[in-house]
């Protein structure tokens, strides 16, 4: 089960207002052994070589999750016949706050569940949301913590930038 590194992250992830977003990273990502919410197959990275790929951990309790879910909804849709794809790994311990917050908050992209925390253990996720975006060929390039309304145009410029480089 995933703990909450502390009591106080829903709170503090609320109030974040500054964002990370670090260059060169330049290390494979990791393997993630998520389920997809609806088909509940093992999530594979490589079935997504080739294309760019925006991996956002996120919880039903992070009022950041709320507003970028709408956000990177309108994202996919508008970039994925260039090649993008968002996969939103959740972290909830509770399937049912989940499944709530999708009824509230519907998305296109692919779900994918770990109540247990493997996947943001493997991420060294430190805070709710935090994205992660791979190249087409695996590689993180760059790494957002938080999310902000205004944040979703950077995201897009990174993200086009990257769809521009060659596979």
């Amino acid at each position: 089960m995933l703990k909450r590194p502390f009591p106080m992250l829903p709170l503090i992830t609320a109030l974040l207002t500054t964002n990370t977003f670090a260059d060169g990273l330049e290390q494979p990502a990791p393997e993630c052994r998520a389920l997809t919410l609806k088909a509940q197959q093992p999530l594979d990275l490589s079935d997504y070589r080739g294309k760019v790929v925006y991996m956002d951990f996120w919880a039903s309790w992070c009022p950041p999750c709320r507003i970028s879910f709408p956000l990177l909804n309108e994202l996919h849709n508008e970039l994925r016949a260039e090649g993008f794809e968002v996969v939103a790994i959740n972290v909830d311990e509770n399937r049912e706050d989940l499944l709530r917050f999708l009824e509230q908050c519907p998305v296109d992209f692919t779900i994918a569940v770990d109540p247990e925390g493997k996947c943001p253990e493997a991420f060294d996720v430190v805070a709710m949301p935090s994205s992660y975006l791979i190249d087409r060929k695996g590689i993180i390039r760059h790494v957002h913590q938080g999310f902000r309304k205004e944040d979703i145009e950077a995201i897009r410029q990174l993200v086009r930038a990257l769809l521009a480089e060659p596979a």
